[in-house]
């Protein structure tokens, strides 16, 4: 079948005598390469959101063509900036191809006339607002309450917030005042993984929390480790130093989180010549030594096989170009 009768088939044009979708092949015959794969992931994406979007319109919801501009976000925010700007440049092309396949949800805001306010949807919103289009919705009165279970439960279904992320989500709704009972529809969890949400939040500062930001590779499990670190006198100094240590900002979330962790398992302030340039996965790779005569750079060549030797090949390039730079 091609890609095109698929198509019909998603918006309801291809039906046997009873109304039903034909069956698919048996999972058995069939051995798909990665792009196939890759395709029918994409092809059972749009099936849903095809379906999501006909139950909508079905159900008396009309879907409207918004300004960006009139449109806010929530009030409470349940994503943290960084890290995903790969994600967003690639829902940008997609709309910019394809158009916006499936509306946000938006409520009349409750202090500005004429404008509207986010439960879901804020990413479609950036993209939007970075093509220059109009944004395609559906509004709802909601209660802030309906609004941020709407908000979660979107996140929750749609893409995998990180466990701190839903850490963060859950402190926000709790400083807004909200009951337990909501914070639990809102997250979907129950009474001890919402425990667990924001005793997280309590223990570990907020500076270092947002300067860590989703870390998507790092569980729970090791959450509740920090947390448990942060239990000693001297964490929030020893994380202050690790965040300020040369190279920290240019590590990948994950392992920003590694460099703070290891800074407060070891238990102690490192002195000035122990530093280490670590690459984008956190390994240590260059130990830098400052001395009295000048400084020491020390290759691991564990972590790095021949970048000691490509690192000297190197070095006729690299002080030609601070020379040039001075």
């Amino acid at each position: 079948m091609s890609r095109k009768d698929t198509l019909r088939r998603l918006l309801g044009g291809e039906t046997d005598e009873a109304g039903a979708l034909p069956p698919e092949a048996p999972a058995a015959s069939r051995v798909p390469s990665g792009a196939v794969r890759a395709m029918g992931v994409s092809l059972g994406q749009l099936r849903e959101e095809a379906e999501a979007l006909r139950a909508r319109i079905e159900g008396g919801e009309t879907v409207v063509t918004l300004d960006p501009a009139v449109v806010d976000t929530s009030f409470v925010a349940d994503r943290m900036a960084g890290d995903s700007e790969a994600e967003l440049s690639e829902l940008v092309q997609s709309i910019a191809s394809s158009g916006q396949q499936v509306p946000v949800l938006v409520r009349p805001h409750p202090e500005k006339p004429g404008h509207y306010q986010m439960a879901y949807g804020h990413r479609r919103l950036l993209a939007v607002k970075r093509l220059g289009i109009t944004l395609q919705a559906i509004i709802r009165p909601l209660s802030d309450a309906e609004l941020v279970v709407a908000q979660g439960k979107e996140n929750i279904e749609r893409r995998n917030l990180t466990f701190i992320e839903r850490a963060l989500f859950a402190s926000h709704l709790e400083a807004r005042g909200f009951d337990r009972p909501t914070l639990h529809a809102a997250l979907a969890v129950q009474s001890a993984e919402m425990t667990r949400y924001l005793q997280v939040v309590r223990s570990i500062p907020r500076p270092v929390i947002l300067a860590i930001g989703a870390a998507p590779r790092t569980g729970r499990p090791r959450w509740l480790e920090l947390q448990r670190l942060f239990a000693a006198e001297d964490a929030p100094a020893l994380a202050e130093r690790a965040m300020a240590s040369p190279g920290f900002r240019a590590l990948n979330s994950d392992a920003r989180f590694q460099r703070i962790f290891a800074a407060l398992r070891d238990g102690r302030q490192a002195p000035e010549a122990d530093l280490w340039w670590r690459n984008p996965q956190g390994d240590p790779v260059v130990k830098v030594e400052p001395g009295p005569q000048g400084m020491r750079l020390t290759v691991n060549d564990r972590m790095a096989p021949e970048f000691s030797r490509f690192l000297v090949e190197q070095l006729d390039e690299l002080y030609a170009a601070w020379r040039a730079a001075r």
